[in-house]
């Protein structure tokens, strides 16, 4: 066991949730992973792949930004986000939608830029990265079916995780045999990307250690069972990680950003970084 696994089984012990960690240093290439590969709930982490699919449509000239998306009362649905509060029927764009799904993980929204999206497309390109163990499947709040029964919304791994923040933030960092068979986004699509990330509003994972000139982009998620997160980091002096995390396997309903699976990211994100 390495020093790192060591230190890693240490928070492990605090927490009633294992953790799940894909994590390279871009320019050193070091990385850090326990379970990578194990797939796990993604709560909202799944909107991630949900965002970059939308942007490389609108790049491609499938549908625009300004696209006009009406919400009825019948769209709403429970959880996270704003829409749930607000009168309808209300007319948004398509990024209206994609920054609510993003920064604030607003279900509501989610679901409306699924509707747009598709979820067989979502995953087609999915594939299209070169990921075989990452599925959205179904709409937020929806019935679940046979296939989303064991994970929920979407299913997903630490690796997947981090190599969606390597293709958006440093697609350098990735060998070139794997790169190869990525269909990566274009110059366009990642800004868009970048900026939606960037104004993530869920700081109490990864964000909470990081000293307060430090960058972080990043989306998070949460349920029961799972705190989740897909994060870039870039300290001052210019080092750089990308990073799949999760505290997985809790049974407790706490909604507090106390709550233990949070702090174990935390904790880890120290380690992978150095703090």
């Amino acid at each position: 066991m390495s020093d790192f696994d060591q230190l890693f089984t240490a928070i492990e012990a605090q927490s009633e949730g294992n953790l799940h960690i894909a994590a390279t240093e871009v320019s050193s290439g070091q990385t850090w992973m326990r379970r990578p590969s194990e797939k796990v709930s993604t709560a909202s982490t799944i909107k991630l792949p949900i965002l970059m699919h939308t942007a490389m449509c609108v790049e491609e000239g499938k549908f625009k930004w300004e696209k006009d998306i009406m919400l009825h009362s019948g769209d709403v649905v429970p959880g996270m986000g704003v829409l749930r509060h607000m009168k309808t029927p209300r007319c948004l764009t398509l990024y209206d939608a994609c920054y609510l799904m993003t920064a604030i993980s607003d279900n509501t929204a989610t679901n409306l830029a699924i509707d747009v999206g598709g979820v067989p497309e979502v995953n087609q390109r999915i594939d299209s990265f070169g990921l075989s163990n990452t599925r959205l499947h179904r709409k937020v709040f929806h019935p679940d079916t046979d296939e989303s029964r064991e994970f929920g919304l979407g299913v997903s791994t630490a690796f997947d995780m981090m190599r969606m923040m390597q293709i958006i933030y440093a697609p350098e960092s990735i060998p070139a045999a794997e790169a190869s068979k990525i269909q990566f986004p274009g110059t366009i699509a990642l800004q868009d990307i970048r900026n939606m990330l960037e104004l993530q509003q869920d700081l109490v994972g990864v964000a909470r250690v990081l000293p307060p000139d430090w960058s972080y982009a990043g989306k998070t998620g949460r349920i029961t069972s799972t705190r989740a997160e897909a994060a870039f980091i870039t300290a001052t002096d210019g080092r750089q990680w990308a990073i799949g995390i999760f505290s997985f396997g809790h049974t407790k309903p706490d909604w507090s950003i106390q709550h233990e699976g949070l702090l174990a990211i935390g904790e880890a994100t120290k380690i992978i970084t150095g703090l």
